[in-house]
Order: structure tokens, then C-alpha cells, then sequence
């Protein structure tokens, strides 16, 4: 109960009342709130944010994930998916677009242009089986996407499929010591991809999973490149955007030469590193 108060006394307590109240909508509004979305967090403070969405979507056409002609995602949407706003993204484009590598059509949108280059230096690499019986030793899988859904254009090339044929897409995580080290993402038949679901993906070995349905890799091919973090892998690897990643492909076939597995792995260099022994014979003279 309040104490009784003349006229001039509530007044005043009133106003008191009033500043009090005031004071608080401030002291919330002033509650510190992020600036950026999650995936942002974790830029780099370094670089600017237009430069960061840059490299990745620079990396994004350099490995024909955005193909010659094709339209990018609109800027709204680009905004939407980096975190940033859209003046942002129209400088990262305006930087796309001086080195020549997209062409802006006023009031349709932004393209892709053909692109010419040396073809990569490929080096072969050598004791894969053991390098990968090392990694399911010391890490755990996680997976975090898995569904049945077509393939990209760059999958289907290798599994010599159509735009509509259907394959198991899964992602995993793997970790060592509960800190994330790599992503990896497997696409495999829909035939063979639908004998085992996501559980079967926990943890363990996909290569000893295939193996108890009867299917062998015989074969394979592997390219090491490099990519930048998109905002998706960034979070789940906590690095910052654009940051520097191994690429590691390989696409897998049976004892028949028919491709079973296309895989991508992405990992920071300083938590996964390919090592090639050389002699005196393979050093050039």
C-alpha cells in the first residue's frame, strides 16, 4: 500500500515514477543485441565484409558451381543468406564485375561470364586407404543434411546422369576431441543410397558400410584444390567467412568402372594436410 500523500507530494511522486519507468525503456532498449546473424559473427575482422562475400562467390564461379551464363541469386537474397545488407553485397558485385568475371543486365539481373584459364596442374597422390582408416580413428561423423535429391551439374558429369536422376546426398561432420575438423559431403546412387538410411551414417565408416551391402572401390580419382568458406560451411567449421580450405574430391568406381561415390571434403589447412613422399626418381632434374 502507498503512503498517503498530499496533492504536491503525489505529483512529484508521479514524475519520480514516470523518469524511473523512462530510465528503464532505455536501459532495454539499450541491452546489447548482435549486429550480424550468426554466420557473420565469425568474419574476419581483417577484411571487409564486401571483400569476404567476394571471395566466395568469386570461388563459386572459379569451381563452375555458377556456371557461364547463368544468373546469380538476386541481391535480396544474397543479403538474406550472408547477413549483410544489400549495399554490401552491390560492392562485392561491383568488384565481380571489374575483373570481368559477371556482367550486369539493368533490370534482369547479374551473369556469369565464360571463363578461360590454364587447365590445373594435377599431381597424384598415394596411400589413400591408410590415410582414411587414420581419419575414422581419430574423428567422429556427424551428420547434419541428408536427403534423396538430384545431383549438381559438376556430380552429374561425373555419374554421367541426367538433371532429374536422383541420388543420396549426405553431409557429415567430422570432429576429433569434440572441435570440428572437416565437412564432407557424399553423393550416391539412389540404387545403392537406399539400403542404409542416416543412422547408418553415425560416426563410422561409409567405406565399411558399402562394404556390407558387396560394393568395393576398385578405383578412383582424386583433385586437391582450394576454396573459400561459404557462410553454411563457415559456421559449421567455425572459421570466418571466405577463410581459406582444403578441397579434397574424389570420385570412386566398382570393379566394373561404374562411378559408386562422388565426395567433397572441405577442412581449414591447419586441421587437415596431405603429405606425398618423394624420392630421388619423382624430383625433376
Amino acid at each position: 500500500m502507498e503512503p498517503h500523500l498530499s496533492p504536491a507530494g503525489r505529483r512529484s511522486h508521479n514524475v519520480v515514477r514516470k523518469r524511473s519507468k523512462a530510465r528503464a525503456r532505455v536501459k532495454s532498449r539499450s541491452k546489447p543485441t548482435p549486429a550480424l546473424p550468426a554466420p557473420l559473427l565469425k568474419k574476419r575482422r581483417d577484411i571487409p565484409l564486401h571483400h569476404q562475400v567476394f571471395l566466395v562467390l568469386q570461388d563459386g564461379i572459379a569451381e563452375r558451381r555458377y556456371a557461364a551464363g547463368e544468373a546469380l541469386p538476386a541481391e535480396e537474397e544474397l543479403a538474406r543468406l550472408f547477413g549483410v545488407s544489400r549495399v554490401t553485397i552491390r560492392a562485392a558485385m561491383e568488384t565481380l564485375g571489374a575483373l570481368g568475371l559477371v556482367e550486369r543486365r539493368q533490370g534482369v539481373g547479374t551473369f556469369v561470364r565464360e571463363l578461360s584459364g590454364p587447365e590445373p596442374l594435377t599431381i597424384p597422390m598415394i596411400d589413400l586407404p591408410a590415410r582414411s582408416r587414420e581419419i575414422v580413428r581419430t574423428t567422429r561423423a556427424h551428420v547434419v543434411e541428408f536427403g534423396f535429391e538430384p545431383a549438381p551439374r559438376h556430380v552429374c558429369a561425373h555419374f554421367r546422369a541426367g538433371p532429374d536422376d536422383l541420388f543420396q546426398r549426405a553431409v557429415r561432420i567430422r570432429s576429433m576431441r569434440g572441435r570440428p575438423i572437416m565437412q564432407l559431403t557424399i553423393y550416391i546412387p539412389e540404387a545403392i543410397g537406399r539400403q542404409f538410411g542416416r543412422d547408418d551414417l553415425e560416426g563410422g565408416s561409409l567405406y565399411t558400410l558399402l562394404e556390407r551391402f558387396g560394393i568395393t572401390f576398385a578405383s578412383g580419382e582424386q583433385l586437391v584444390t582450394a576454396a573459400a568458406a561459404d557462410p553454411v560451411v563457415a559456421e559449421r567449421l567455425n572459421v570466418a567467412i571466405g577463410a581459406p580450405l582444403l578441397k579434397v574430391v574424389r570420385v570412386h568406381y566398382d570393379i566394373n568402372g561404374r562411378p559408386i561415390q562422388h565426395f567433397e571434403l572441405l577442412a581449414p589447412p591447419a586441421t587437415y594436410q596431405l603429405r606425398m613422399p618423394l624420392k630421388g626418381a619423382d624430383l625433376e632434374r
